[in-house]
């Protein structure tokens, strides 16, 4: 046999079930078990990355920029660097700002600790995005006088615009030593930026209004953030500032600690729902075994008409293949489309719980939401589909079942044709 057509022929044949007690079991159940675990892939990491990238998305506009430049004594001055930043290759907007942690009590005794961030008065300017990531439509520092404070620190302390909080903070100087400062300031605006930390335990001021809140003597303890044009670039621009003698740092190392938690929550879910391949693997390497010892005759037969072993296992990798493939499709198709109307599918789920709660409960049922705002922290749940993840669990599920189809075929080279035919 030294054409190597009928290898498509005989996997074709093959891949189908026999029929008749003792055939083969369905190539269906293969398939179908490979498709719930793709599906479940492509979901799970979508709405993963939806929250992960949500989070990155979210520090990097409110808190700790693209790069930011620790504070320290400088040869420039505040303008001087302020214009020199500015003027380096990627970066898109040039913010700085003081930083200090504060208690912040209300007018009912309540007290809570929370970050406070005085930031110039042009800041709409400086950085057009911070508003929006924070909720306003407007300007962020838009009439009045007094704090921005998150939706959450507001409900903590029953505030609302209007409304005096008592701002106290730890000052030092180089001459009196630490100190306490305190300054009753009004509730400028309320922001919700959707990131829990952020609504619960940070405040924005103007530029000025904070007096000795922050650490006085003129350029020290002022920071500077600084956005990218492309936020992947933030180790060229850590390396173009570190040539001009500024230490920086960018987003990445900032965040280490928390963006390698969210990198390893992501590992650990891949490799779980990963077993599902390996359980399918075995099944089909299982299957395939099962598949060799019914074939055996046929198998001989294509021995002794010359087919070499490498061609007959070809037949079975084929097969797996093959399955692989359908099943990655299948779930694929059904994992994108649950995944890109995640939504309507909790809202769909919310609404039979409620059927099933009014038919046991009678009139009045319940009224539940699956992921339901009261209890989470969203409003929404969110989903990206990165496609290089997409396209990483389908080769997984089809090398899965390749490897295999491989692995069971090596039970051939063990049949003797010879032997097989001389009872038939």
């Amino acid at each position: 046999m030294r054409s190597s057509g009928w290898i498509l022929l005989v996997s074709r044949r093959w891949f189908s079930p026999r029929r008749g007690e003792g055939g083969s079991p369905s190539p269906g159940f293969a398939i179908a078990g490979i498709a719930v675990g793709v599906a479940a892939l492509v979901v799970i990491l979508g709405v993963m990355n939806g929250f992960q990238l949500g989070y990155i998305d979210a520090i990097l506009e409110v808190s700790s920029y693209h790069v930011r430049l620790e504070a320290g004594p400088r040869p420039q001055s505040a303008a001087e660097l302020d214009s020199l930043l500015g003027a380096v290759e990627g970066v898109a907007h040039v913010v700085p700002f003081r930083e200090n942690q504060i208690l912040a009590q209300a007018p009912d005794g309540r007290v809570l600790a929370a970050r406070l961030r005085s930031l110039p008065a042009d800041i709409d300017r400086r950085d057009p995005g911070l508003a929006k990531a924070l909720g306003f439509s407007g300007p962020l520092f838009g009439g009045g006088k007094g704090l921005v404070l998150g939706s959450e620190l507001a409900r903590y302390l029953n505030v609302a615009e209007g409304d005096p909080v008592l701002v106290m903070a730890i000052s030092s100087d180089p001459v009196e030593g630490l100190g306490t400062q305190s300054l009753r300031l009004p509730v400028r605006s309320v922001f919700h930026s959707g990131y829990y930390d952020f609504d619960a335990n940070l405040a924005f001021i103007e530029e000025g209004e904070g007096g000795l809140l922050f650490s006085p003597g003129g350029d020290e303890g002022l920071y500077w953030g600084l956005k990218l044009k492309d936020k992947y670039r933030d180790q060229a621009c850590v390396a173009r500032l570190s040539s001009l003698g500024l230490a920086a740092q960018g987003w990445r190392e900032y965040n280490r600690s928390f963006f390698g938690a969210l990198r390893t929550e992501k590992t650990m879910m891949m490799v779980l729902v990963g077993l599902i391949f390996l359980v399918v693997g075995v099944n089909i390497h299982q299957s395939m075994r099962r598949s060799i010892l019914e074939r055996t005759e046929e198998i001989a037969l294509l021995k002794s008409a010359g087919a070499r072993l490498e061609d007959i296992r070809r037949v079975f990798i084929l097969d797996g293949l093959a399955k692989g493939a359908a099943g990655a499709g299948l779930g694929l198709a059904l994992g994108l489309l649950i995944a890109t109307n995640i939504n309507e599918v909790f809202a769909l789920a919310s609404q039979v719980l409620n059927a099933l709660s009014s038919l046991l409960a009678g009139k009045g049922g319940g009224d539940y939401s699956v992921f339901s705002p009261r209890y989470f922290y969203l409003m929404e749940v969110p989903v990206r589909l990165l496609f290089p993840e997409i396209l990483f669990v389908a080769a997984a599920a089809m090398a899965s079942t390749a490897l295999a189809a491989a692995a069971a075929s090596t039970r051939v080279a063990g049949l003797d044709p010879a032997e097989l035919l001389r009872y038939e």
